[in-house]
């Protein structure tokens, strides 16, 4: 599937999402209950987490590996935040382009640079942090603030050696998982998220590794079995 396509397509599911979580006016900044939302202090903080998932402290645990799977994991929920950021400014085709756009700048970049997945945790962790600096920042929500976001977004996932077709499966994984919750009854606080000792994350990462092909039905139903099982 063409780039283009894919990330129009996880724009509309993202929307659809937005809609069904936060109220069909989302955009205004508040959910149906009142609450602010604030797409860019949910990158920050999800890239926090991300960092700690890096053996980065001098004082303990230093011969810790970096946990690769869990750091693609919270790109993946960045991802979430940084297409509806782009929604909330943007109309879909015009925030289709951008995020299109950051993609091709971030290649061009890493085209140039020789920082990857084997470089110093230090020098990665650099690289998340520069997308953590940028979404500290309070000014406009423009279209060269979004491609500058979006492409230290691109460029943390070519650290973390997560492809554009990764990142797509992964999302729409998640999307199902995320719809899965939604349907027994997470915003009511009865969900459990976690099975057996186990994180829905993982029993959904099991599921689509053993699919040959993805399929969104086929892994809503598996999630449904292993959840009539949870005690």
């Amino acid at each position: 599937m063409p780039n283009h396509n894919a990330i129009h397509e996880m724009l509309s599911m993202q929307n659809t999402l937005n809609e069904m979580t936060n109220g069909e006016n989302w955009r205004s900044g508040l959910t149906q209950l009142g609450k602010v939302i604030d797409w860019r202090r949910c990158i920050y903080m999800e890239t926090a987490e991300l960092i700690d998932s890096y053996p980065w402290k001098h004082w303990k645990s230093v011969e810790a590996k970096t946990d690769i799977e869990n750091v693609q994991v919270e790109l993946v929920d960045i991802w979430h935040f940084l297409l509806s950021l782009a929604l909330e400014h943007f109309d879909l085709e015009e925030s289709a382009g951008l995020l299109e756009k950051a993609m091709q700048v971030s290649q061009k970049s890493q085209e140039s640079k020789k920082t990857d997945n084997e470089s110093s945790v230090i020098d990665q962790v650099a690289i998340h942090e520069e997308m953590m600096r940028l979404a500290l920042q309070k000014s406009e929500v423009s279209q060269a603030y979004l491609t500058a976001l979006a492409s230290a977004f691109f460029n943390s996932c070519q650290v973390a050696a997560l492809s554009f077709e990764q990142l797509y499966q992964i999302y729409m994984a998640k999307n199902v998982l995320n719809k899965f919750r939604q349907d027994h009854g997470y915003k009511e606080g009865t969900y459990s998220k976690l099975w057996n000792g186990r994180e829905d994350n993982v029993v959904m990462f099991e599921i689509i590794a053993k699919m040959s092909v993805f399929s969104g039905d086929e892994l809503y139903l598996s999630l449904k079995q292993y959840y009539s099982q949870v005690g």
